[in-house]
């Protein structure tokens, strides 16, 4: 291992430069739980230093050891951040997307089907229109147009085979 005097050095100059180190860590770092974990590593990490290795100024590398520390959370923290940012802005993309896509072809079929209404005779439009828009039962409608309750079925039937025939040729055109 390494000489006892190297390393208490390096204790020595940590502990001597430990107001510093805590004001260093906590300009950079908002949360206190991580000022005190970069704390520990940074004195691990001087504790396991080479003793052999020459360095001009400890203080400044002590320094540059806690600077480098601060960073590797910085980008590990941005690291979790990205990624779950990323998996939620897709989520959010894709549902917004959906939406806007929905909407667009929504209108779409609504106009479509106007049309086929329009396209229907008097009689069959209005009574689908009863029914399907004003939600209003079979029999009120027979009564409301005096004709039978038959009837009213008959012209549900080809209202719908209608609407049915003219949105399946449309769809055959597109």
């Amino acid at each position: 291992m390494y000489s006892s005097t190297e390393a208490e050095s390096w204790i020595t100059l940590y502990l001597e430069n430990k107001l510093q180190i805590e004001g260093f860590f906590r300009t950079r770092v908002q949360n206190p739980e991580d000022c005190k974990d970069l704390e520990q590593e940074l004195f691990i990490r001087i504790h396991k230093l080479d003793p052999d290795k020459k360095v001009d100024d400890r203080r400044a590398y002590l320094f540059r050891i806690a600077h480098n520390l601060v960073n590797d959370l910085l980008r590990y923290r941005q690291r979790q951040q990205t990624h779950t940012t990323d998996v939620s802005d897709i989520q959010e993309v894709r549902h917004d997307t959906y939406q806007v896509d929905d909407q667009l072809s929504d209108r779409q079929r609504l106009t479509l089907l106007e049309e086929a209404i329009e396209q229907l005779p008097a009689k069959c439009r209005e009574v689908f229109l009863l029914r399907k828009v004003e939600e209003m039962p079979n029999r009120e409608i027979a009564i409301r147009l005096g004709i039978s309750q038959n009837m009213v079925e008959k012209h549900l039937r080809k209202a719908l085979k209608d609407l049915r025939h003219f949105l399946d040729q449309k769809e055959k055109l597109n």
